[in-house]
């Protein structure tokens, strides 16, 4: 099935024909035959790697050997084609693995780093984004794990999924495991490309171009592509709900709208009225999500060169260079008014304060009164914009000499760099509530129309977050691996390494009125080895033992802030008998702190104790007696790596009695620990693992420790009142996550006089997803709070002379979640997303201005497809796609 090959690391045989066995995929059939999926097209043929052994498949270290014992899913350039992908994120939207399977192209919130899915729904922290099997730099405002690359999309060759933990090869981030994009080497004149979509209320556009020359000792590769996306709103899908009422659930509608709420008690707000009439136990209710982009805005260019040439027949010279430059406009509703329940006091006392444009509820003779409101009027607009721009660029270049034997040294640096400037409007509280509690007309705060005037609007405007983020990352590596020794089974390879990695982040700007500096770096020094051991093979197969081999791969990293990690990595294929291959891995992982974990700028906020009592900072130990609290928000300094503990095991068949045939299933288990969080409600003030963080009545010392560390943000440095209770709610290794299930993959392809037909039924199964919030909590089952079981994609398709169709089947299945209820909460299971899509591909002649082109048409959600209802988070059960969407493209060679 495209997007979901699901490969098994079968040459663990000798030498090049199990590799072959290992690597073959289809080519517009999606089903394997004798073509292998990581040799390049003959038009991209790399005359300086011809041999298969050369290619280093990802998850391994090793020329020629693939990751044995794990499951490798391989989308090749044929695949990309036929999916009609047209960007990253469009096509591992095709992945059922990933979280991101049959979503949207990408979910607001555009500075938060590129389109970044996890693996088996861990955290997409949890899996390593590669290009060509080298680390990627960050970009994200709130995230430093590495991003996902954009490349144009005629410069990738294929993409390989290993879905095993793989930090003995790759380090940090490689939990759940690493999805490596890998890119053309070679190409020979000039290819072209342009596809244009549309759904309702939305469309996209791309356009790429690529030139290759091919000299035979030396090539050089170059692609272009630019990319944009109009924006879709909530108010842009009907079948968004937010009123539950009628379902047995709350009203979600916010009272925080552009016509204000007004309350007179001051003390309890017990009766609101609504404007304009100002009618008792009224109130005016608004779907801020109306406004809220479901998918922002968004413009990208991306340019992509690669270069190599051999110097003599063992020296080869190299060098490439990914670069950026996202644009994404986010749409979100104007801010509250200030403070927590978004308002402001306005009073109506002669020689105090009468702000002029107070207005009394009739009959109440009020003289202060809460208004609660949004900003509209202030703005202008219903809505703001959030911008942010992402530059980022990733460039490597090594040398590859070829020593005694096979042996191969390769020497290479690596310097990625990202900047992300973003601009994200707020409002500036202390100059509204002056507004508020000003008396005349050019100095007051209308809240209830137009009536402010404009050099107030603009002091209580003047408070938008600008930050500039720069983060560097610098690597220099070598690496040596070959074949050591020819046994009767095989060959005995081995690879060691070493590499010194330096990471930078730099923040600067303001935010929440204050300047928020971050700066933090680190370094990183690795050694690792690999050796891949054939104990059974060709040349001493034996009964049952048609082929066994076992891989051993370890490795060693030094961080200069928390200390040192070694992760190992055993694997295991055993083949005994033609046709059936059992395979097995056990390692561990791990996820080093990202250098926004540990600098984040740490706030302290102040909260009175009847502010405490009606939240989830409440004490339960105090009963109704709460106290002054201080909480610190933030990084954490002294954080730790996340470690997992990773197995599996798996099936592969190819039957001879019926070719064409191929069956996978793995069965994986995770067990996650030290996982990096915040502590959250009542449960830190019962749980012992964070009696650390929970200090009640504070020393002056203790308080003013960790006030040193902080930044205040409500309150004045100074001026805090008897602190009853002191919360160091920073970052912090407390989680910890067990999950286990089965990836699964049905193929087959049969040729025909006409050409081909194919079927494949590709997925993920989730058997376990459980979470703790410490060691010491109770497990949450994440199969009953929103997480589906299954994912799964099928495929049926046919190649008919130059044409080839194709219809895809995508299915989830229902979550089951709680939901808010007017006495507490309730369970609902919500009902299962199925989605069609067909895609249409035609090859022109290959004659005059015809020649080399070829024409797409793809609709996806055929059937327009609602998502499923849930009474909660505008009622949709789970992620949800574009809605019925229809494209055209062309493609051609020159």
């Amino acid at each position: 099935m495209i997007g979901t090959r699901i490969l098994s690391g079968r040459a663990a045989l000798a030498g090049a024909s199990a590799l072959a066995m290992m690597l073959c995929a289809a080519s517009p059939a999606w089903a394997q035959d004798s073509a292998p999926a990581a040799q390049p097209d003959a038009q991209d043929q790399d005359a300086a790697t011809p041999d298969k052994n050369e290619i280093v498949v990802t998850g391994s270290s090793i020329r020629g050997v693939p990751p044995t014992g794990s499951n490798l899913i391989s989308v090749t350039r044929d695949d990309i084609k036929t999916i009609g992908a047209s960007t990253t994120a469009d096509l591992l939207a095709t992945v059922p693995q990933l979280n991101s399977f049959n979503t949207t192209p990408r979910a607001s919130g555009g500075g938060a780093g590129s389109f970044a899915p996890g693996l088996r729904s861990l955290p997409a922290s949890a899996t390593l984004p590669l290009m060509n099997g080298h680390r990627l730099v960050a970009s994200s405002t709130k995230e430093t794990n590495p991003d996902f690359p954009f490349i144009p999309d005629l410069a990738i060759e294929r993409v390989e999924i290993v879905a095993d933990g793989a930090s003995a090869i790759y380090g940090s981030d490689a939990v759940a495991g690493v999805i490596n994009f890998i890119t053309r080497k070679r190409a020979s004149g000039l290819e072209a490309s342009v596809r244009y979509g549309m759904a309702d209320n939305y469309h996209n556009f791309s356009a790429s171009g690529l030139f290759g020359h091919d000299w035979g000792s030396g090539a050089i590769v170059a692609a272009y592509q630019y990319a944009e996306n109009s924006h879709i709103t909530g108010a842009d899908r009907d079948f968004r709900v937010v009123d539950f009422r009628p379902y047995g659930g709350v009203d979600t509608r916010s009272t925080v709208c552009p016509a204000a709420n007004v309350a007179v008690n001051t003390t309890a707000y017990a009766i609101y009225y609504a404007t304009p009439a100002l009618a008792p136990n009224t109130q005016n209710k608004c779907d801020n999500g109306s406004v809220t982009d479901i998918v922002p805005e968004t413009q990208l260019h991306s340019g992509y060169v690669t270069a190599h040439q051999d110097l003599g027949d063992r020296i080869t010279l190299w060098g490439e260079l990914l670069y950026s430059d996202r644009k994404d406009t986010v749409q979100a509703p104007p801010p509250a008014g200030a403070g927590a329940s978004g308002g402001v006091i306005l009073y109506n006392i002669p020689g105090f304060s009468q702000n002029p444009f107070f207005r009394t509820p009739p009959g109440t003779g009020a003289t202060i009164e809460f208004v609660q409101f949004r900003t509209d009027n202030l703005y202008g607009a219903d809505h703001i914009d959030n911008r942010f721009r992402v530059r980022a660029g990733n460039s490597s270049a090594g040398i590859d000499a070829k020593l005694a034997g096979d042996f191969k040294l390769s020497v290479y640096g690596i310097f990625d760099w990202a900047r992300n400037d973003s601009y994200l409007p707020a409002i500036n509280p202390a100059a509204l509530d002056a507004a508020a509690s000003a008396s005349t007309l050019a100095t007051a705060l209308d809240p209830f129309g137009n009536g402010t005037a404009p050099a107030v609007v603009a002091k209580i405007l003047d408070y938008a977050g600008d930050l500039t983020i720069h983060q560097r990352t610098y690597l220099g590596a070598a690496k040596i691996d070959g074949t050591l020794v020819d046994l009767p089974s095989g060959q005995l390879k081995i690879a060691a390494g070493t590499e010194y990695r330096k990471e930078s982040f730099r923040q600067r700007g303001i935010y929440g009125g204050a300047q928020v500096p971050e700066t933090l770096d680190r370094n990183i020094k690795s050694v690792y080895g690999e050796v891949f051991v054939p104990i059974f093979g060709a040349g001493n197969a034996a009964p049952l033992m048609r082929s066994l081999a076992l891989s051993l791969s370890a490795r060693y990293d030094d961080y200069s802030d928390f200390g040192s990690t070694t992760n190992p990595k055993v694997g295991v294929n055993w083949e005994p008998v033609r046709g059936v291959m059992v395979r097995g891995t056990y390692g561990t992982s791990f996820r080093a702190p990202g250098l926004r974990d540990v600098a984040a700028t740490v706030g302290a906020y102040y909260f009175n104790a009847a502010a405490i009592a009606g939240s989830t900072l409440r004490d339960p130990s105090r009963g109704a007696a709460q106290v002054d609290t201080v909480v610190l928000y933030g990084g954490n300094r002294g954080l730790q790596p996340e470690k997992a503990k990773t197995w599996s095991v798996g099936a592969d068949l190819t039957p001879s009695f019926l070719p064409g045939l191929r069956v996978s299933g793995t069965f994986y288990n995770i067990h996650y620990t030290d996982v990096i969080g915040t502590p959250g409600g009542s449960i830190a003030f019962t749980d012992p693992t964070f009696a650390a963080v929970v200090f009640r009545n504070p020393s002056a010392t203790q308080l003013s420790s960790l006030l040193s560390i902080a930044v205040p943000v409500n309150f004045a440095a100074g001026a805090l009142p008897a602190i009853g209770n002191l919360l160091d709610f920073r970052q912090g290794n407390f989680g910890v996550r067990d999950t286990n299930g089965i990836d699964f993959d049905i193929g087959y392809r049969k040729a025909t006089k006409f050409g081909s037909v194919f079927a494949d039924l590709a997925g993920n199964y989730i058997l376990k997803y459980e979470t703790q919030l410490s060691p010491t909590s109770a497990a949450s089952n994440q199969l009953d709070l929103g997480i589906p079981k299954a994912t799964v994609r099928g495929t049926l398709g046919a190649q008919v002379g130059p044409v080839t169709g194709v219809g895809f089947v995508n299915y989830r299945q229902g979550v089951t979640g709680l939901y808010a209820t007017p006495t507490g909460t309730a369970e609902y299971s919500a009902g299962s997303y199925t989605t069609v899509d067909l895609h249409v591909s035609v090859k022109l002649p290959d004659v005059g201005l015809a020649k080399g082109t070829e024409l797409s048409f793809q609709l996806n959600d055929v059937l327009d497809q609602k998502p499923p209802f849930f009474p909660a988070t505008d009622g949709v059960g789970g992620s949800y796609n574009l809605g019925r969407n229809v494209s055209v493209g062309l493609r051609k060679a020159f």
